[in-house]
């Protein structure tokens, strides 16, 4: 499990590094992007594979939980900007959502999987 959070930690600078460079080059999101996903990928599979059981089950609920709360988010902001659209005013219809509103959706997701696993973790450890 120790080589897993050297892993963990390496990747987090990594992607903090790559965040800064993003924010002077915004033309390179897509093969950032390209390179982080299969990353990201591997090192929750990894994480999942040195897992016991009762990590495993508590990762795929704060999972499950985290999915369906970033999800109704992010169908809350395709609302909004579907009915926003179809309002007569004139101001709404020249309002665009924009792409920085996505950070609102997955912000909650990846909180609510921190909330989830903490809560489940101290509900099974008694802590």
């Amino acid at each position: 499990m120790r080589r897993t959070q050297w892993v963990e930690v390496a990747f987090s600078l990594l992607v903090f590094v790559g965040l800064i460079v993003l924010f002077q080059f915004p033309s390179r999101i897509p093969p950032f992007l390209a390179l982080m996903m299969p990353l990201t990928l591997g090192l929750m599979l990894w994480q999942y594979r040195t897992m016991d059981e009762f990590r495993r089950a508590r990762y795929l609920k704060a999972w499950a939980a985290s999915g369906i709360v970033g999800m109704t988010a992010m169908t809350g902001l395709i609302a909004w900007g579907v009915f926003g659209a179809l309002d007569g005013s004139s101001i709404r219809n020249n309002v665009q959502l924009s792409v920085w509103l996505l950070y609102i959706p997955w912000g909650i997701s990846l909180f609510t999987f921190y909330a989830v696993t903490a809560f489940l973790y101290r509900r099974d450890t008694g802590g």
